[in-house]
């Protein structure tokens, strides 16, 4: 009996190492990188040649933050994000937090197929809905336009939205509705005053997610801004390293500049970083 439970507990130590060596793996492969760009934008330029495979500098060049800001116009491309972005995420959480009510609080016939209809447009690839996406903002002169470079990417973020707000609406009990009924309450009091105060968490958390991915979004803000005066910070970042850069600046000014970049993703992170987590903690995310 001794010998069985002292193989058990070496069993069970030798688990928690394994996890601990997983997740501390797991760490240094997320973490690397970003130790990578902080090193390499803060090189000199003749240390930039010479220290290749050393991580650390051997004098942090603090000017290089200067010399890369004159390389973009940083206000305007951090205006034009923070527009996209906070427009995106706003009516993410709007629309998502009104479409999810609808599915976990009203009755109607075929609720669970126009749901489950709805969901299923997930299963669609980002790069399926570019083409016709391009194709109506050109058609309704929507190019070069805050509004074309919003309500595409507010409509791609819907059906996650809606399917994680439905979630957390599932969790606030009916009987809070029910009482709120009996004191005269309709539904748009029911969802302002009691459904959205217990869900502030689950709103902070798509608002994370979306703000995060709106900031990050490259590839459509490509596809539909030409003017220089509507850049946001990604179409500035890859205008002065791809490959159809004549000039390419050194390799620290350009980890300068993708650090600037990704300072206010951070702060937001940072800032919410409570919310988040109380968010993951009432979803029962392990």
């Amino acid at each position: 009996m001794h010998r069985a439970s002292n193989i058990g507990g070496a069993r069970s130590r030798l688990a928690d190492a394994a996890c601990w060596l997983v997740l501390t793996v797991l760490i240094v492969m997320i973490i690397f990188p970003f130790l990578y760009i902080l090193s390499t934008a803060l090189k000199t330029d003749s240390d930039l040649a010479t220290s290749v495979g050393r991580l650390l500098p051997k004098t942090p060049a603090i000017k290089n933050f200067a010399e890369a800001w004159k390389l973009l116009d940083f206000p305007r491309c951090f205006l034009n994000s923070f527009i996209v972005a906070v427009s995106v995420t706003a009516l993410t959480i709007l629309v998502c937090s009104m479409a999810a009510y609808v599915f976990t609080r009203l009755e109607f016939r075929g609720k669970n197929v126009v749901f489950m209809l709805f969901l299923s447009t997930m299963m669609i690839p980002i790069t399926v809905r570019l083409i016709p996406s391009y194709a109506l903002c050109k058609q309704l002169n929507l190019l070069n336009t805050y509004t074309g470079m919003i309500l595409p990417q507010v409509a791609w973020s819907i059906p996650f939205g809606t399917f994680l707000m439905r979630q957390f609406y599932s969790g606030v009990p009916r009987q809070l509705d029910e009482a709120a009924k009996i004191d005269g309450a309709n539904h748009l009091q029911i969802f302002t005053r009691i459904v959205v105060p217990q869900t502030v968490s689950a709103m902070t958390t798509l608002g994370i997610y979306t703000f995060i991915s709106a900031w990050n979004n490259l590839i459509w803000i490509l596809l539909v801004v030409s003017n220089k005066t509507k850049w946001t910070i990604t179409l500035g970042i890859s205008s002065i390293c791809g490959a159809s850069v004549i000039k390419q600046p050194l390799w620290n000014l350009i980890m300068c500049v993708i650090v600037i970049g990704i300072l206010p993703v951070l702060i937001l992170y940072f800032v919410f970083q409570k919310y988040f987590v109380q968010s993951v903690a009432a979803s029962g995310i392990k």
